[in-house]
């Protein structure tokens, strides 16, 4: 049976259409950008969630800069957005704003400051 893949929308990669991951950028919604908070599809042109009411906008605790909150990097500097939830069952990719895990419900501790440290321990 022939299968159709599509380029995920973050890093280019070509994957199964019914496909929930990435496998190379690890991204949770390859073919669309979710809201961080609800999951529910959003797009850069809307000023915020339809479903939940959060801007799809904010500012990178990195560099500053205005970014897409459905963006796994930020916009004006490219760095990743995401942390890894703590729960050692789980460890899904969480946006640093988020204060659970939209996996597994458990809280994420300081993750703006986890990414922080990450992005300097990179350089």
């Amino acid at each position: 049976m022939a299968t159709y893949k599509q380029p995920c929308i973050h890093c280019g990669e070509m994957i199964e259409r019914d496909s929930r991951y990435c496998p190379k950028c690890a991204s949770n919604g390859p073919f669309g950008f979710q809201c961080p908070s609800c999951l529910k599809p959003i797009q850069r042109e809307q000023a915020i969630c339809s479903d939940c009411g959060r801007a799809v906008m904010t500012t990178c605790p990195l560099c500053g800069g205005q970014t897409f909150r459905g963006a796994i990097k930020c916009d004006a500097c490219g760095k990743p957005l995401t942390v890894r939830c703590g729960y050692k069952y789980c460890g899904e990719p969480q946006y640093f704003e988020n204060t659970k895990c939209t996996l597994c419900g458990k809280p994420i501790k300081d993750a703006k400051k986890q990414l922080i440290k990450e992005s300097k321990g990179k350089k």
